[in-house]
């Protein structure tokens, strides 16, 4: 098979781009310097594909892969292109990890990909997300405006408080940890074609 390769510099010290090549039996990750580390496929026990927004990329996706030896593989789809400038290649990057994903289910049939939040970060999220909404809606109530002098300030309250239940909603849902079969990874779990926030110009903070 042809490599599929990926390419980004990852942190300023970086004297340049590293390269991942999806080959037959491994993974291969070449530094700017020319060396070298291997993962063979059949090492790889987990997989973990997530949406991780951070400063100046909020369109930042992670592809973590974990070997049998504890080895932590994290590949993001940022290249840093100087201090707080980072250029979106979820072009190429997600191109190479369905190459991947398909690599480590030849070698693992019954492996299965981690989607969103690990259930420890997930459940401490919840929580303060909640604690955040019952606190917000609260003070929406209890907080007095210019509007509790007209007689539907109640109301308009409640709607606020109501409107903001469907986004609480999908950001729970979204998050939500679930393992899936790697051929059955869905598209939400990887960069978007086109968004607001995604797209291959420099993004600066």
């Amino acid at each position: 098979m042809q490599p599929v390769i990926y390419r980004k510099r990852r942190n300023p010290v970086s004297r340049g781009e590293r390269e991942w090549r999806v080959e037959e039996g491994v993974l291969r990750s070449v530094s700017a310097a020319g060396r070298e580390r291997c993962l063979t496929w059949s090492d790889v026990v987990s997989v973990r594909l997530h949406c991780s927004p951070a400063r100046a990329r909020p369109w930042r996706y992670v592809f973590a892969l974990q070997s049998k030896d504890g080895r932590k593989t994290e590949i993001d789809n940022c290249h840093l292109v100087s201090i707080g400038a980072y250029e979106d290649r979820s072009a190429s990057f997600t191109p190479f990890v369905r190459a991947a994903l398909a690599r480590v289910a030849a070698a693992s049939p019954k492996a299965r990909a981690l989607i969103g939040e690990t259930p420890k970060r997930y459940l401490f999220l919840l929580l303060v997300s909640l604690l955040g909404f019952a606190a917000l809606a609260v003070c929406l109530i209890a907080v007095r405006t210019p509007l509790d002098s007209l007689p539907y300030a109640a109301a308009v309250k409640l709607g606020v408080t109501l409107l903001m239940l469907p986004i609480f909603w999908r950001w729970v849902l979204g998050a939500m940890p679930r393992g899936v079969t790697l051929d059955e990874v869905p598209d939400r779990a990887l960069p978007p074609a086109s968004s607001a926030t995604c797209g291959s110009e420099v993004k600066t903070g």
